[in-house]
């Protein structure tokens, strides 16, 4: 075969495969990037009490943010909790996955039932949840005083404490599955390779296991933390005006402060963290890939 015939066909592979793909193009570029075009004009627009914006060019917004306390104080107890979030999920989530992996038969199908339930209920109903336990009057602070052990209720409620517990439990589903999936393709017989020359249970957990699932760990850890950075439901309802995050404040500029400018703001530079965060995890494992490749 001639290379001009070769470079046809493969520029004729090049159009179908594009082809094919034109619709999730379109699909895309209309409700995500065309709104995030929006929301980035919207953003760079100058705040009016009438008409809730002007049709002027202005930075000032991001200058704003950037240069007061509060929303820095706010990115960073955003920040934070998702990075608690994220590091909780990993220490939990990490024995279960073993269990999970090393379980067979019905066990193992019933164990990760119960792992995918917090999933099949929704995200308002175990945020209310949460409060039937946690509040003044909930279970856990109605047991406590029954008991004596204290004379007023305990604060787990609506402040960094409930909204952790909220967030863990929503997302610890998918830290676990990003452990079994990379768990479930390990050889074992690496492992009692190590076993039968002398390696102890700790030394194949610090120095086989995990860094084998180094990968499902970074997988885990981007996918908690780009959820917990993000989400609403929880921190509003557990939180309440106590507790606030980015989302909860972002959502009070829209309905409202009526601020749209700013609230537009404040979530394209939510959307900047993301982004950040996601670049940050593709250049961190493209290296190792490289090294690995080259080894």
């Amino acid at each position: 075969m001639s290379a001009a015939t070769q470079g046809s066909g493969l520029v004729r592979t090049r159009l179908e495969a594009t082809a094919l793909m034109l619709p999730i193009y379109i699909y895309y570029s209309i409700f995500l990037v065309l709104p995030y075009m929006l929301m980035f004009y919207l953003s760079i627009q100058r705040y009016d009490p009438v008409e809730l914006y002007s049709n002027d060019i202005d930075f000032s917004n991001y200058v704003d943010v950037v240069t007061d306390p509060f929303y820095l104080g706010l990115f960073a107890r955003t920040i934070g909790i998702s990075l608690f979030v994220t590091v909780v999920t990993v220490i939990m989530g990490y024995p279960l996955a073993i269990s999970i992996t090393s379980a067979r038969g019905k066990l193992k199908a019933f164990m990760m039932i119960l792992v995918l339930s917090p999933l099949l209920v929704n995200l308002v109903v175990r945020s209310y949840a949460w409060l039937v336990l946690l509040g003044d009057n909930g279970v856990i602070n109605s047991a406590v005083m029954a008991l004596g052990l204290t004379d007023e209720p305990l604060a787990i409620n609506r402040n960094w404490i409930s909204v952790s517990l909220g967030l863990i439990h929503i997302s610890l589903p998918l830290m676990v599955l990003s452990l079994v999936a990379i768990m479930e393709r390990f050889d074992k017989s690496v492992f009692e390779a190590a076993r039968s020359l002398g390696a102890g249970e700790w030394r194949i957990l610090t120095r086989l296991h995990m860094p084998l699932a180094l990968p499902g760990i970074a997988a885990g850890s981007l996918l908690v933390f780009c959820t917990v950075i993000s989400t609403f439901v929880t921190p509003q309802l557990l939180g309440g005006h106590r507790f606030s995050t980015i989302s909860t404040v972002i959502y009070q500029k829209f309905t409202f402060s009526l601020n749209w400018p700013l609230g537009a703001t404040l979530a394209f530079l939510l959307l900047a963290i993301n982004a950040l965060v996601i670049f940050a995890h593709g250049m961190m494992f493209r290296e190792r890939h490289r090294e690995r490749a080259a080894q």
